[in-house]
């Protein structure tokens, strides 16, 4: 046989499966449901599931605000909630604002800081304040601090280092910290815009695991360990066509299902999502700095470029990884066991999973490569021969070496099952 034909193969008996099958609509309901259903804090708009009126309200309300931050954009932004503040017609009538007046006074306040005009929103009507004319501003308001917040994060960020980390180490670590939020501060224009699709997008990313990689723990666990269970390995590689051939065939099965079933679910979720939430906000920033103190310069376009390369290199190392766990494994079940508690377990928060140290050890792991955006939510970095390596390089770097020393040692390891038949 072929290499071509020994591929094609491979391929039919790896997912002809009854379960693969099963499993493969599982992933999918799961992809489709979690895009309709699911809650992400991450999200600017909240965590909020899908709704057509809720899509539908904010592309009108913060599309109308597009456009780059910048003194006059902010400015704008505050005359429009002034100019509802300060309508008399938008504020309690004289019984209502001396009674709280009276509670204010009894509170301990005085009455100049109660009549100051940042006191003002007490004396607003509740419709009012919880109309859309005024909520809508809500949003643009917290975006018109960008450059304040990335001061505030870049400068608490140099001074961690600097007190963590003596000498030399912690100061090239605080310099690279404010040189990147300092460009964030200082010199980049940053752009607001409508963006639930893009931001939905991305969080669909840190459901990855369950479906990829589900789907990746049933169909490439039994790869290797599926011969030594049947005791058809050393019949197959002391066949004509064994060997390096048969290990080869193997490995491009595993690698040409892993990436097409990757691609198919981005494809789904691209086409899904942006159907439903819009294509607009591909230049939109992308931090959201209760969750996203991100120190990279990028834009939702540029970072799922970013997330995108970044998660096609953890779909390699974790296919490298099953095939190594499988060419060591002498049953699927063992193969299935090991592999899905490396791969899921990163998912679960337990509290030994909360320092900061462990955090930035998980981020080498395959599954956390394979989701792609904790990678750039922070500022973290390493130290090495007097360079700062930030966190995303290192562990592509990482991720690459291993991935080919795992796919050599599932060959060899293989191979030499022969011999010792």
């Amino acid at each position: 046989m072929t290499l071509k034909e020994l591929i094609k193969f491979e391929i039919n008996k790896s997912i002809r499966r009854p379960v693969v099958l099963g499993i493969f609509i599982v992933i999918l309901l799961i992809d489709i449901l979690m895009i309709f259903f699911g809650t992400f804090g991450s999200e600017p708009t909240h965590g909020m599931p899908y709704s057509k009126e809720k899509v539908t309200q904010l592309q009108q309300e913060q599309s109308s605000f597009a456009g780059l931050i910048d003194d006059a954009w902010t400015q704008r932004i505050k005359d429009l909630k002034n100019g509802i503040l300060n309508n008399p017609a938008n504020q309690v009538n004289k019984e209502e604002r001396k009674r709280i007046t009276e509670e204010l006074l009894a509170q301990g306040l005085s009455e100049e800081t109660i009549n100051s005009p940042d006191n003002i929103g007490r004396f607003i009507r509740e419709d009012v304040l919880s109309g859309r004319e005024f909520q809508r501003l809500e949003d643009p308001e917290v975006a018109s601090s960008f450059y304040k917040w990335s001061d505030k994060i870049g400068k608490e960020t140099a001074e961690y280092y600097r007190e963590t980390y003596e000498g030399q180490k912690g100061e090239a670590l605080a310099s690279k910290a404010e040189e990147m939020y300092g460009y964030l501060s200082n010199e980049y224009k940053a752009y607001y815009d409508y963006s639930w699709g893009w931001s939905r997008l991305h969080a669909m990313q840190t459901v990855l695991p369950f479906t990829i990689g589900l789907l990746l723990i049933v169909v490439l666990t039994p790869m290797f360990s599926d011969e030594y269970g049947k005791k058809t390995d050393s019949l197959l590689l002391s066949a004509k066509y064994g060997k390096s051939k048969l290990i080869k065939a193997k490995i491009i099965t595993s690698f040409s299902i892993a990436i097409f079933s990757w691609l198919l679910i981005q494809l789904i979720n691209i086409a899904t999502i942006f159907s439903l939430f819009g294509i607009e906000g591909s230049k939109a920033f992308v931090q959201n700095w209760a969750v996203n103190q991100s120190p990279y310069a990028f834009t939702y376009l540029t970072s799922s470029l970013a997330v995108t390369a970044m998660s096609f290199g953890g779909l390699l190392f974790l296919t490298s990884m099953i095939l190594f766990i499988s060419s060591r494994s002498k049953t699927p079940f063992i193969s299935l066991i090991i592999s899905a508690i490396i791969i899921l377990l990163p998912t679960v928060h337990l509290d030994i999973f909360a320092g900061r140290v462990v955090q930035k050890i998980l981020m080498f792991l395959p599954t956390n490569i394979l989701i792609g955006v904790h990678h750039f939510k922070t500022f973290e970095a390493f130290y090495l021969f007097g360079n700062v390596i930030m966190l995303p390089s290192a562990a592509m770097a990482v991720a690459g070496i291993l991935s080919i020393l795992m796919v050599m040692g599932a060959y060899f390891s293989f191979k030499q099952h022969q011999v010792e038949n």
